[in-house]
């Protein structure tokens, strides 16, 4: 009896490790199985790959060649435009130098023919009869009352009453007309050879830019003072330059006048 049931126990021992064995193989047939496939297909991604890589290198090298010849047309055509351009340009100066010179020569004739140069005699009169309120001074400073402070003073400053008659001090040519804060209305004349007269707190200038006024002719009427003069009261500004330098009206004025 006990023969037999350890035969019975032993051969269910071999039956079972059988089957163990056939699991095994099984499992290992169908791995092998699905590795053999997995293998494949990474073979057909590598290849799909490589094969994509090289269309796109076939493509970038096909991109450059094309480039490098619409790049070797293009730095002919803009030399080519560039040269036709210049000719043109060189042949508009050649114009307009040839119209601008013929311009001044027609200038020059209708200086000649019309109005003669301006040239200063060293000579002016006094533009308003008046006493001197503040004296030309550039090299050292005076004493301006209604700023209560000392300063240069490049002009002088002529006491008037409010509506006199400001004439012209020498023979000159309007060259502005302007407004400011300090010396009001003024007017500026060219009095030829480098010299401008400037008259400054005026009114009612019967002038315009470019006339010609003879010396003696009324370029306007003393106004109310600014109020950078207020406690000098009302006045004229005249002021002389030379060359845009600065000159004291004095040097030129005749004895008529006043200095305080």
């Amino acid at each position: 009896m006990k023969n037999t049931g350890y035969r019975q126990r032993n051969r269910k021992l071999q039956y079972q490790i059988a089957g163990t064995i056939l699991v095994v193989a099984c499992i290992g047939f169908a791995l092998l199985y699905f590795w053999q496939k997995y293998d494949a297909r990474q073979d057909a991604l590598r290849q799909a790959e490589q094969e994509e890589q090289e269309a796109l290198e076939e493509a970038r090298q096909q991109a450059e060649e094309e480039e490098d010849t619409q790049s070797a047309s293009a730095v002919v055509l803009p030399r080519q435009e560039t040269q036709e351009q210049a000719d043109v340009l060189q042949e508009q100066e050649s114009a307009n130098q040839a119209a601008q010179a013929d311009a001044g020569v027609q200038a020059q004739s209708d200086t000649s023919a019309g109005e003669e140069e301006l040239h200063f005699n060293g000579e002016l009169s006094w533009p308003v009869d008046g006493d001197v309120l503040i004296s030309y001074s550039m090299d050292k400073t005076v004493y301006f009352p209604t700023l209560q402070q000392y300063k240069y003073n490049p002009a002088l400053i002529i006491s008037g009453k409010v509506n006199d008659k400001v004439m012209a001090a020498a023979r000159g040519k309007v060259t502005s007309i302007e407004t400011n804060a300090q010396t009001g209305v003024t007017v500026t004349m060219d009095l030829g050879d480098g010299y401008q007269a400037v008259y400054g707190q005026l009114k009612e200038v019967p002038l315009a830019t470019g006339d010609v006024v003879e010396a003696g002719e009324t370029i306007g009427y003393i106004s109310e003072p600014t109020k950078y003069y207020s406690v000098e009261g009302s006045n004229l500004y005249f002021q002389i330059r030379q060359d845009g330098e600065n000159r004291n009206p004095l040097d030129f004025l005749s004895e008529t006048g006043t200095e305080e």
